[in-house]
């Protein structure tokens, strides 16, 4: 269980990507994906955890607001079309958009309605990434 304000965070978003309907196989910050002896999925989804720099709102040792962003890089294969994966980037887009999260005293708050970027095409994927800006406060000492 996760203790540090980071990793509460973290831990809260995963949680809320991870029960979304229909979800695909999601590779993970410095997980081995696939597992050993897999193949990798044509589809599933690419986790990037980018926290910002704290914001210290007021003078002293009151809590500090934690701003970053969660990035969900929807992979879908070459020669598909994009149709499919922007659907799946517009899924991850509504899960998360007007939402606040609670977890271990850290109130979690998408602070803007996430988005998707422009797609990027490489050798054996296309990739579609979803930016999900959220703001948190730690919790009172």
């Amino acid at each position: 269980m996760a203790v540090t304000t980071d990793a509460i965070i973290f831990e809260a978003l995963q949680a809320r990507l991870r029960t979304m309907p229909g979800v695909l196989p999601i590779a993970g910050p410095n997980v081995t994906f696939p597992a050993a002896g897999q193949t990798k999925p044509d589809k599933y989804l690419k986790v990037d955890f980018l926290p910002n720099r704290t914001r210290q709102v007021t003078l002293g040792d009151d809590p500090q607001q934690k701003i970053g962003i969660m990035q969900v890089s929807v992979m879908w294969p070459v020669g598909r079309g994009i149709l499919d994966g922007l659907e799946v980037a517009g899924a991850i887009v509504n899960r998360f958009k007007n939402e606040t999260l609670f977890a271990s005293d850290v109130r979690i708050t998408i602070s803007s309605e996430p988005w998707a970027a422009s797609p990027l095409q490489d050798t054996d994927r296309l990739m579609i990434p979803v930016s999900i800006p959220y703001n948190a406060f730690e919790p009172e000492a």
